[in-house]
């Protein structure tokens, strides 16, 4: 899920005038009526949200993935602006089971998501901004993979620990699966302008889950969620 570095909220007018700034140039103001256009990409950070109920010894860790993806802007003033952004975020976990007997036991789990943020951006500053961050964002599970160890038949009958790795994509099932993915996006921003029309940014995002990933196929189910923290790198053109 949401994204970046097309995402400053202030320009300088053409002549390099501050006409256009409050007392102290710190909140442009004024209509700008540009559009920015940009690209991103940086590490991400996934946090799987579920509640193991008795399943006491199901031990589930973050794990890293990655972020990357193009974003416009529209600046109608000085200090706002309103982002949309197209990206692949991962959405990565581990599974490990804490019980001395399947201490071996253990499941990674890759998944991409093609997530569509649309922000609301409040910003500060000159040719150096920082920026606030909210808003919303859908998105689809386009593919996942797994790869661990598991408790196999083939153990519990000869004891050999390699009958037990796997690595394979994860085959979805329409019936247990939900592939949309919806929440809500936050966090803030810090854009320099290098050139007359070109802006370096770092942002940090967190893409909060507020869908179910698993249908309701069955009682007892215990919902699950994804919260991801992405920090991205990036640059955007002003036109």
């Amino acid at each position: 899920m949401l994204l970046p570095l097309a995402s400053v909220a202030w320009a300088q007018p053409e002549g390099g005038s501050d006409e256009n700034t409050f007392p102290g140039n710190l909140f442009p103001k004024g209509a700008v009526s540009k559009w920015s256009l940009g690209v991103f990409a940086g590490p991400a950070s996934n946090h799987h949200v579920i509640d193991v109920a008795y399943a006491t010894d199901m031990k589930y860790t973050d794990k890293s993935g990655y972020s990357a993806g193009i974003g416009a802007a529209f600046h109608p003033t000085g200090w706002f602006a309103l982002r949309a952004d197209v990206a692949m975020v991962q959405k990565n976990y581990r599974l490990d089971r804490d019980n001395r007997f399947l201490s071996f036991v253990y499941t990674e789990s890759t998944n991409n998501y093609l997530s569509v943020p649309v922000v609301a951006m409040l910003s500060a500053g000159r040719n150096f901004k920082v920026s606030g961050i909210v808003g919303g964002y859908g998105g689809w599970w386009l593919s996942g993979r797994r790869e661990g160890q598991s408790l196999s038949v083939s153990y519990l009958i000869t004891g050999n620990q390699g009958d037990t790795f796997f690595d394979e994509e994860y085959k979805f099932n329409d019936s247990r699966d939900n592939r949309f993915d919806a929440g809500i996006v936050y966090g803030f921003a810090a854009q320099c302008t290098i050139a007359k029309k070109v802006e370096l940014s770092a942002e940090m995002r967190w893409y909060y889950g507020l869908t179910d990933v698993q249908k309701n196929y069955m009682t007892n189910l215990n919902p699950r969620y994804n919260t991801t923290r992405v920090i991205q790198f990036g640059a955007a053109y002003w036109f």
